[in-house]
């Protein structure tokens, strides 16, 4: 079975036949979604493909005939080919996986009035039954989104009620308040996104006594604002907003914290790398109901999306059972972790008694929890540090009294140098280190170090990664006293070989990796800080043995590969 990966390639593929054919470039949209919905024996428009010829029409379905998968994520393909062309613009910046969306719209009862204030093409509601209304800034944008809600309208052969308005959501700051039952948001993010204008700032809480305020943080408050007494917010926020402790984050947190947060589920690190941006995001599902008491937040990192975040273009992933694609009613299924989150979620709200939402009745899947109570200082809603896979870990550390790892290391290290601009270095930065081994090729001359080489190393001494995913170490077998790496990295010097053979060997263990992904917070580029770092818990009893062996090995192995000379290093 040929499975369609890419369905840009095959659209494209399409598009060149039409053109070869002279067929204008407006019609051909509609031809090809005739000629898709043909294909799957679907309720297609005869008026758009009658007229082609009988043996291109031959040959554009032989080219269908690739096993279509997913209608909805082909369409959407289609749709953003032809109006990234007619419109000369990058609509992948506005881009929203869709099994984001159908999350969202599922869990919204029909027939009810939702809102995306900042709403782009406006594919975060398209599939919602009921009063849609969308707005944005950018008039080009507005206009593909009007086409957008037109064309789903006529393929799926039904009435949608939308509206559609182009306007400045954060200046009309009064605009339909408490008006709506549902309300969505991706809205944009970061310092570069910015409101100076401190009439304007003043009318928000959020903004109030400031010069400046992140975008992003004002339209929290908007949609807030928006909704009906007991309405239902969804937002994807970047995980800074939930973990970073400047005082305009600690502040939203606290507005956050006025409402009922009813579930916080961590997406993918890589679900917007198709709009150009690596910033971690979680959905924040938050109710407009004022609470007292302590309560529960359901909680639940996501895995995969149905996407392969990682590939340009980011095709369809589905689920494999050794090697081969698992099937039902004939069709592969989505590698989705939010139709499993949908149940889990489904469990909470019943057990919780929430209403308002759509979900299954018949759920009773266990799920995972916070209790406002347990939450850290500063109201830290970055979730990783509340999952049962960081929990448990601590648990049974703290059962067997295991230290931290800052019981290992000299605390009295000194890492400064005085940089000589004559001189040459090996410089480490992450390009360098293929954990656990690092290149000794990068040599600068002192006048060609970057400012983030900060930290002086000696034998023995080993330096790990701040940032959030696989970890990355290596430790220093050489005794020359040129080598500076990155203040990316924390430096670890063990306070005599021993301890430096524990560091070294727990490095390895999934329980450490686990613990230093659980303790990043950050948007862009998620990283441990220090302190926290060095109260990881560690692994006193790990065969010491083992790891003395593989340095020496590791020692043997660059002794083969390299020298040292003249202040210079060279590899043979």
């Amino acid at each position: 079975m040929n499975l369609i990966n890419n369905n840009e390639k095959l659209i494209e593929n399409l598009n060149i036949e039409l053109h070869n054919h002279g067929i204008p470039f407006d019609n051909r949209i509609y031809i090809i979604n005739s000629l898709i919905k043909e294909t799957l024996q679907l309720n297609y428009n005869v008026e758009d493909i009658k007229n082609i010829d009988k043996e291109l029409k031959k040959k554009l379905i032989n080219i269908l005939k690739c096993n279509i998968l997913n209608y909805n994520e082909l369409y959407h393909s289609l749709y953003m080919f032809y109006k990234n062309k007619q419109y000369q613009i990058d609509l992948d910046q506005y881009y929203t996986p869709s099994t984001i969306g159908s999350f969202i719209t599922r869990l919204c009862i029909n027939n009810k009035k939702i809102i995306d204030p900042a709403c782009g093409v406006g594919d975060l509601l398209i599939n919602y039954q009921g009063e849609i209304h969308l707005w944005d800034i950018c008039d080009k944008v507005i206009k593909v989104c009007e086409d957008n809600y037109k064309l789903h309208s006529s393929i799926h052969n039904k009435f949608q009620l939308y509206n559609i308005k182009c306007l400045n959501s954060i200046n009309n700051f009064d605009l339909e308040n408490e008006n709506f039952d549902y309300a969505c948001l991706n809205p944009p993010f970061g310092v570069s996104t910015i409101c100076n204008n401190s009439n304007l700032l003043q009318k928000y809480i959020l903004g109030q006594n400031k010069h400046k305020e992140e975008i992003g943080i004002l339209f929290i408050e908007r949609l807030m604002n928006l909704l009906k007494e007991n309405g239902i917010g969804f937002i994807i926020v970047p995980n800074g907003y939930l973990g970073n402790m400047s005082k305009n984050i600690i502040q939203l947190r606290k507005y956050i914290l006025n409402f009922r947060i009813i579930g916080i589920i961590e997406l993918p690190s890589n679900t917007f790398s198709r709009s150009g941006t690596g910033v971690s995001t979680s959905l924040l599902i938050i109710r407009k109901q004022k609470v007292k008491n302590h309560y529960n937040i359901f909680i639940q990192k996501i895995n995969n999306i149905g996407y392969q975040l990682n590939k340009k273009n980011t095709p369809l992933k589905f689920k494999k059972l050794n090697g081969k694609y698992i099937f039902s009613n004939g069709k592969p299924i989505l590698d989705n972790d939010l139709e499993d989150c949908y149940l889990k979620l489904s469990s909470f709200l019943l057990k919780e008694n929430i209403h308002y939402l759509n979900f299954t009745k018949d759920s009773s899947i266990d799920y995972e929890f916070i209790n406002t109570k347990d939450l850290y200082d500063n109201n830290l809603l970055d979730i990783k540090r509340y999952l049962n896979s960081y929990l448990t870990i601590v648990k049974n550390f703290q059962i067997n009294n295991y230290p931290k790892l800052k019981n290992y290391i000299d605390v009295n290290a000194n890492y400064t140098f005085q940089k000589i601009n004559d001189n040459t270095y090996l410089y480490l930065d992450i390009k360098q280190i293929m954990t656990p081994i690092y290149s000794k090729t990068n040599i600068l001359y002192g006048y060609e170090l970057p400012q983030r080489a900060k930290y002086k190393l000696q034998k023995y001494d080993i330096i790990v990664s701040k940032l959030l995913g696989k970890l990355t170490f290596t430790i220093i077998l050489n005794n020359e006293n040129n080598i500076i790496c990155t203040n990316g990295f924390i430096v670890l010097r063990g306070k005599n070989y021993q301890s430096t053979l524990i560091l070294f060997g727990n490095l390895f263990q999934k329980e450490f990796s686990i613990q230093h992904n659980s303790l990043c917070t950050g948007s862009i580029m998620e990283t441990i800080n220090d302190k926290l770092f060095y109260d990881i818990l560690i692994n006193p009893n790990i065969d010491v043995n083992k790891y003395d062996n593989i340095i020496k090995t590791l020692d043997s192995l660059y002794q083969e590969l390299y020298t040292f000379d003249n202040n210079s290093l060279y590899s043979l």
